[in-house]
């Protein structure tokens, strides 16, 4: 059929209505082809165009022989590797408790585990000096990022200010990366005029929890003493955009919202926020909200919300899960890593110990007690995650668009960390074979439909 070559053995394809998509496992650039088709290509009774063999060897769905799968192989897993070797983010813990009582969050009873601690500006330097040992072995022109998080990083705001000083004294005497972005997640309900100014003199990238439009936001995000949110964020937002801060909003999704996302995008957009992040249930948190739903309706329907209409009145409302997504399908990489805590991240809890997870502690250490010599990478812990990869499980990777998921929520729910995150899975499944289906424009599908096309390809999904 395909003449001197044969086909990869990471061929993979997605039934897609009346179009199967095709694809290399391990660098996907879909192809799309109308069922017929690809049956009658399949069966040998339909000669394959030479612009679509062009295409299948470009993509290496055929090669010479079997040897180039191998080498494929090895390089792309030596390539996530290095990717997950790589220190790309610092968590500093300002605070473990909070002013908040989500009805889903983890953080009260880490809190009661640990202690209501803040993080000393000690520790929090130290933290800062063991990422800078780190990145003395890695550094590289991509991005950065140092995340000021918690519980609620403004309960500990005397050392969240003394360490946007300290990071931009570090920053001005090139000691930190260049493209290193500073962001803060918070609940907003601290935020105020001088804040605010302080956050945009220091463009700190400020991102606050929002559970969409105000009756459902209400009802999972309330204050410790049991009060509604909505009103005291809507006017942290108002100070922030006032002030010119870079302003997003994380949205958990919960069976009771995940219905109605153009609801929730709607009111992100009246309140001025054009980039948001969806944030999936995990664990038992998830199983103590289902009700009446099952998981597998709760991440299909997750799935569609991530990869639902992204735009609205014309402008594009970026949504974070989204964007990894089509950047991963743009380069032609599979989403082979869903976590940083793979190696990519060192977190510094509250109380100065080091770990890889902010909410599955792991204790590695007190900051201030590691050698410089310490590499989170090579933790016995980060090594043992890493054995819940799919890429690098039963001697080749069984699925493109799995990345190990979180060990966080398997632990809580099977008591171990490496057995499989079936949710995330499935998730990530959804989210991909919808992405993949959407960006097949209608007028292609009909030319593919009536024989005006062999096939189409993408080649630039920022510009659909």
């Amino acid at each position: 059929m395909w003449s001197e070559h044969v086909i990869s053995r990471f061929l993979r394809t997605i039934e897609a209505d009346d179009v199967v998509v095709a694809f290399h496992q391990l660098h996907p650039s879909p192809i799309y082809i109308h069922n017929e088709s690809w049956s009658q290509i399949i069966h040998g009774t339909l000669a394959v165009p030479q612009e679509l063999k062009a295409e299948f060897v470009r993509t290496k769905i055929l090669i010479e022989s079997i040897e180039t799968d191998v080498k494929e192989l090895v390089m792309y897993r030596e390539g996530v590797r290095n990717f997950m070797n790589r220190p790309s983010i610092l968590y500093l813990m300002l605070a473990q408790g909070c002013n908040n009582a989500c009805t889903y969050c983890p953080i009260p009873k880490l809190a009661e585990r640990y202690g209501d601690n803040l993080l000393s500006f000690d520790d929090a330097i130290a933290g800062i000096k063991l990422w800078q040992e780190h990145l003395k072995d890695e550094i590289d022109d991509e991005p950065y990022c140092l995340i000021l998080y918690g519980g609620e990083p403004l309960l500990n705001r005397a050392v969240l200010e003394k360490v946007l000083e300290y990071v931009a004294v570090e920053r001005m005497g090139g000691r930190l990366p260049s493209k290193l972005e500073l962001l803060l997640i918070t609940n907003g309900l601290l935020v105020d005029d001088s804040l605010a100014t302080l956050l945009a003199e220091h463009n700190v990238l400020t991102v606050l929890g929002i559970d969409g439009i105000p009756v459902s936001n209400n009802e999972t995000r309330r204050t410790s003493e049991g009060m509604p949110t909505s009103a005291a964020i809507e006017f942290a937002c108002r100070l922030l955009l006032k002030s010119g801060v870079r302003l997003a909003a994380s949205m958990t999704l919960t069976p009771k919202n995940v219905f109605a996302v153009s609801e929730h995008k709607a009111y992100f957009f009246s309140l001025g926020i054009r980039s948001i992040g969806f944030n999936i249930l995990k664990g038992t948190a998830l199983n103590a909200c289902l009700g009446t739903m099952s998981s597998t309706e709760y991440y299909c329907a997750a799935a569609r919300a991530v990869i639902s209409e992204y735009q609205l009145n014309g402008e594009k409302l970026q949504e974070y899960q989204l964007q990894k997504r089509l950047e991963a399908i743009e380069s032609s990489q599979p989403f082979a890593v869903d976590c940083t805590c793979y190696g990519s991240q060192i977190v510094v809890q509250a109380d100065g110990v080091v770990s890889n997870c902010p909410f599955l502690r792991v204790d590695l250490g007190h900051v201030r007690s590691l050698p410089d010599s310490f590499r989170i990478a090579q933790t016995e812990t980060v090594r043992a995650w890493r054995q819940r990869i799919p890429l690098f499980m039963n001697g080749e990777p069984n699925s493109f668009l799995y990345g190990g998921g979180c060990a966080w929520g398997s632990q809580e729910l099977y008591g171990s960390v490496v057995t499989q995150d079936c949710g995330s899975e499935l998730f990530n499944s959804e989210v991909m074979h919808g992405l993949t289906r959407k960006l097949l424009p209608d007028q292609a599908r009909e030319q593919l439909r009536s024989g005006e096309l062999a096939y189409w390809c993408y080649r630039g999904i920022r510009n659909l």
